[in-house]
């Protein structure tokens, strides 16, 4: 599967479309440019993941972290 195209098989928007997610087990919650909250469950939960990545759809557990380790840094 290439991950390069815009959209992803079984999901109707396109990567610019879509600002962040959230991942939970095969459940996808991601916000829209426009501000709207969808779900999703693809077929293949890996196989969509890598789509969002690749478009570099930002990861909030992953930005929640980078925060976190970005606060104890400058708090010593």
């Amino acid at each position: 599967m290439t991950f390069t195209k815009p959209y992803f098989a079984g999901f109707e928007y396109h990567s610019n479309e879509v600002c962040k997610f959230l991942q939970t087990y095969s459940t996808f919650t991601l916000m829209l440019t426009n501000g709207t909250i969808i779900h999703h469950q693809p077929e293949r939960a890996l196989d969509f993941q890598r789509w969002l990545n690749y478009h570099k759809i930002e990861d909030i557990r992953v930005s929640i972290r980078n925060n976190d380790l970005a606060l104890a840094e400058q708090q010593q």
